[in-house]
């Protein structure tokens, strides 16, 4: 489950100064005067977050320990202020450090510092108005996001889905748990590409900085043709240079499968996109298209699927794998379609 935190940003002139200095700018936490404030297990965490030595960071006051304490890393965050959206991001490295929160950010107006510090990823300079906040389902005509706010899960996601976030953390713990779930499903394997230009870490350049974060479709690939050894699974290239995670035809179908690192509807209406273009270009005529996901996507992204035809795959509490079919006359209606007739 992903939880998203609301936090104010911009409400009086000291707020907005912290914004500018440590969400629109970075900081170099491994130099000093910060380096010496941070404990060696912090700073080692920070580093594999934030491998270039710069981060951007943000707070909390006391009052908030228990919300913060219900938070993870690869948690979304919005910053809100001026009746805006102001910035998106990911939620890094959560901790408390008082001495290190009053350098970065002086104390408070109340005297109370920002004891809970937590560094933030991908951040996204924004612009939406406060009532794109308002129209989410969920949320309250009016409501100004006064105070820091957990939000849980189905809002959390459409808060997500809404804003267009892409949790990369998110991928990477995902990532880890399939590798560390691999032995327990009997598959004794790790990382077996279709595609042999697959890495298990990618690196990209967000707001001219690095973040790193280990790529999770190719494990889960792997997975589900160990799972499927029944059938032999191979992939294609179309005419314009892409390749499918996986293709195979057995008595019943031609089937052809794209796998995702995430089960956010973004990842979901990408997943179909891909498939189609795939289909069209399949060596035989498809019959059968499928969605490959880490976890289950959302009622309304699985509704997506089936609507169009698609059945969604996706690992369960057993580290196995489920399979959602679409209805059946949702695919035959879709098979023109697919092969571009």
């Amino acid at each position: 489950m992903t939880l998203a935190l609301l936090a104010p940003c911009y409400g009086n002139p000291d707020t907005r100064k912290r914004f500018h200095e440590t969400i629109e700018g970075s900081i170099a936490f491994t130099r000093e005067p910060y380096r010496s404030l941070l404990s060696e297990a912090d700073l080692t965490k920070l580093e594999e977050l934030h491998p270039s030595g710069e981060a951007h960071f943000w707070g909390a006051i006391p009052r908030h320990d228990k919300p913060m304490e219900r938070l993870r890393s690869g948690g979304v965050v919005l910053f809100v202020g001026e009746k805006k959206i102001k910035a998106t991001g990911e939620i890094g490295h959560l901790f408390r450090n008082g001495p290190l929160a009053d350098l970065l950010w002086n104390q408070h107006a109340n005297d109370s510092s920002f004891t809970n510090v937590y560094s933030v990823l991908n951040v996204r300079l924004t612009d939406y108005p406060i009532t794109d906040l308002w129209g989410i389902e969920g949320f309250t005509a009016g409501d100004y996001v006064y105070g820091q706010r957990v939000v849980e899960e189905p809002r959390s996601g459409r808060l997500i889905t809404a804003f267009d976030i892409n949790p990369g953390t998110a991928e990477a713990e995902l990532s880890a748990k399939l590798n560390a779930t691999a032995d327990l499903v009997g598959l004794g394997i790790r990382v077996i590409p279709v595609e042999r230009t697959h890495v298990d870490v990618v690196w990209h350049r967000i707001a001219e900085r690095q973040t790193a974060y280990e790529r999770v479709e190719a494990r889960l690939v792997a997975h589900y043709r160990a799972f499927r050894s029944d059938v032999e699974m191979r992939s294609f290239v179309t005419p314009s240079g892409k390749r499918a995670d996986l293709y195979y035809r057995d008595d019943a179908d031609v089937v052809v499968i794209e796998a995702k690192s995430l089960a956010t509807h973004g990842k979901v209406r990408e997943a179909v996109a891909q498939l189609l273009d795939y289909a069209a270009d399949s060596p035989d005529a498809v019959t059968r298209l499928m969605a490959l996901f880490p976890e289950r996507p959302g009622a309304d992204g699985v509704a997506l699927l089936h609507r169009l035809g698609i059945d969604c795959v996706h690992r369960n509490a057993d580290n196995l794998f489920t399979t959602e079919p679409a209805p059946d006359e949702r695919r035959r209606y879709m098979h023109p379609v697919w092969r571009g007739r």
